[in-house]
C-alpha cells in the first residue's frame, strides 16, 4: 500500500492532527519536523486530487472530489476546503478544534507544559537541562494499536517527538544549554491524556578537598547505634547513633547548607580508624550533594567556616568543585596510593636502646620493599570478607623512647592494617613487629601521616 492510500486510510478510521500524521512516517524522509510532514503529505494528496478534478474523466472526477471531501472534513485539513469552496462544494468542517484520536491534543498545548517546566525550575541553579517524558500506559496502548491495525512501522513514538518538541519551545525560553549525556537538571514529565505532573533529576554536586582528624575518639562517618539501627534507643540516648558525632558529620552541614541540598554522601579515599588521627597532609575526600538548588558559592569561605566552627577537632582544605569520575577513581585507586604512618608501640617486656637497634636493623630487612600476608583481622572480621590481602610495605623507620615504648615511621600500601603489622594478630599477619622483635608488641597510638593521592 502506498503511503498516500494509507493516509487515507487513517482518516477514513480516526482523525489525527498533524504532528501526530507526520510522526507515523517520521523515518521516511530527512530535513522536516512531523508537523511539516504531514502538512506535506495531505498538500500533496489534496494537490492529486484537485488535479484529477481538473483533467479526468466524470467517475475520476467524482472520486477526487470524495477524497477532497475527506481530507477536509476527516483530516481537518484547510488547503482542501479552500479548493472545495473554489470549485462550488460545502464541506462539512467546523471551526471548532478537532480532537486528535493519538495525542487529544497534547501536540497542540505545548506551551502549558513549556509553563509547567518554567515553574517547576523557579529558583534552581542550572546551566545545562534535558526533557525526557513517561507517558501513560494508555497513551502507549492506544497508539500501539492504531499502529498495529494500519500496519505502520516508520513512526517516531510519542514519547520521542514530545522530548523534542518540549525541549526546543523550553530551550528558546530559558536561555540555557540542552546537554544529552550530563545535564545539571532533567525534567521528566509524567504525561497522561488529561492531566501530567514533573519530576526534577538534579544532577548531584561534588566538592574534592582534604581533611585532617586532630582528635581521635570519632569515626570518618555516622555509624548507626548497634542496637536500634538509628531508629533511637536509651543505649544511644535516643540519638540512633553509635558515636556523637563524625568527620562527615562536622564538614558537611554548611555544605548542605550553602548549595540547599537534600543529602549528601561523604566518600573517603580509604579511613582511619576511630582512635587513630589524621594528621600532615590530610585524607583526600569527596562530598556529593545531593539535589542542590545552587551550584555556585565560594569554597573558600565555606573552607573558613568549617574550621573555625571545628577548630581543633577537623580541618579542611584544598577544596574544589569535581565530579562523579573522580569519587570512581578515588574508590577504585584507594589501595594503590602509599600512606605513611606513625606509630606509638608497648611492649610487655622490657628492651635496651642497643637491643632495639640491632633488632630494628631486622625489622627493616624484613620487611622494606617486601610484600607481607594479611588475614582479615579479628576486629573487623564481623564486618569484611575473611581473606588473605598482599600489601607491600615500603620504607620503617624506628625510634627508641624507653625500654617498653618506640615510635616506628611507617610507609606502607594503601589497605594495610598497621596495628596487626605491629602486633601479628595471633599470627593473621605474619611476620609481624612483634614476632621480629621476640616480644609481644601493640600499638599504642596510631596517626596517619601522609597519603600519596
Amino acid at each position: 500500500m502506498s503511503i498516500f492510500n494509507k493516509v487515507l486510510e487513517i482518516y477514513q478510521d480516526q482523525y489525527i492532527c498533524l504532528d501526530c500524521l507526520g510522526r507515523m512516517f517520521s523515518l521516511l524522509g530527512t530535513d522536516s519536523t512531523n508537523k511539516e510532514r504531514g502538512k506535506s503529505l495531505l498538500l500533496s494528496l489534496t494537490m492529486e486530487y484537485h488535479q484529477k478534478y481538473l483533467t479526468g474523466e466524470e467517475k475520476v472526477r467524482s472520486n477526487a472530489i470524495a477524497y477532497l471531501k475527506l481530507i477536509a472534513n476527516r483530516a481537518k485539513f484547510t488547503p482542501a476546503r479552500e479548493i472545495l469552496k473554489k470549485e462550488g462544494f460545502k464541506t462539512s468542517l467546523t471551526d471548532e478544534n478537532p480532537y486528535c484520536y493519538l495525542c487529544h491534543n497534547i501536540f497542540q498545548s505545548l506551551d502549558n507544559y513549556v509553563q509547567q517546566g518554567i515553574n517547576a525550575l523557579n529558583k534552581i541553579e542550572y546551566s545545562t537541562f534535558l526533557v525526557g517524558t513517561s507517558p501513560s500506559g494508555k497513551i502507549i496502548n492506544n497508539e500501539d494499536k492504531f499502529k498495529a491495525k494500519h500496519n505502520i512501522i516508520e513512526a517516531e513514538s510519542f514519547k520521542t517527538h514530545l522530548n523534542r518538541e518540549i525541549g526546543k519551545k523550553l530551550l528558546n525560553e530559558l536561555d540555557k544549554l540542552t546537554d544529552f549525556t550530563q545535564p545539571d537538571i532533567t525534567l521528566i514529565y509524567s504525561i497522561d491524556y488529561d492531566k501530567s505532573s514533573i519530576n526534577l533529576i538534579i544532577r548531584s554536586l561534588f566538592i574534592l578537598g582534604r581533611y585532617k582528624k586532630l582528635i581521635r575518639g570519632i569515626p570518618q562517618t555516622r555509624w548507626l547505634c548497634r542496637k536500634c539501627s538509628g531508629d533511637g534507643c536509651e543505649i544511644c540516648n535516643h540519638t540512633g547513633k553509635q558515636y556523637e558525632t563524625s568527620v562527615e558529620e562536622l564538614i558537611t552541614p554548611e555544605f548542605i547548607k550553602s548549595s540547599q541540598a537534600n543529602d549528601s554522601k561523604f566518600h573517603g579515599a580509604g579511613r582511619e580508624d576511630i582512635d587513630v588521627r589524621m594528621i600532615g597532609t590530610g585524607r583526600p575526600f569527596i562530598i556529593e550533594l545531593k539535589n542542590p538548588k545552587i551550584r555556585t558559592f565560594d569554597l573558600e569561605n565555606i573552607q573558613n567556616i568549617v574550621n573555625n566552627v571545628n577548630k581543633d577537632k577537623i580541618e579542611i582544605s584544598n577544596l574544589s568543585f569535581t565530579n562523579k569520575k573522580q569519587v570512581i577513581s578515588m574508590k577504585e585507586n584507594a589501595e594503590n596510593t602509599k600512606k605513611t604512618y606513625k606509630a606509638i608501640t608497648e611492649s610487655t617486656s622490657e628492651l635496651s636502646d642497643e637491643n632495639f637497634q640491632e633488632k630494628l636493623v631486622k625489622i627493616i630487612n624484613t620487611f622494606e620493599n617486601k610484600k607481607i600476608n594479611q588475614r582479615t583481622p579479628h576486629r573487623v572480621a564481623h564486618r569484611r570478607a575473611d581473606k588473605i590481602r598482599d600489601k607491600m610495605i615500603f620504607k620503617i623507620e624506628g625510634k627508641y623512647i624507653k625500654s617498653n615504648l618506640f615510635e616506628f615511621l611507617i610507609e606502607t600500601q594503601g589497605g594495610t592494617y598497621i596495628k596487626e603489622l605491629i602486633s601479628g594478630d595471633d599470627g593473621r599477619t605474619s611476620p609481624s613487629f612483634s614476632e621480629i622483635l621476640e616480644i609481644p608488641l601493640k600499638c599504642a597510638e596510631l596517626d596517619v601521616l601522609k597519603i600519596d593521592y
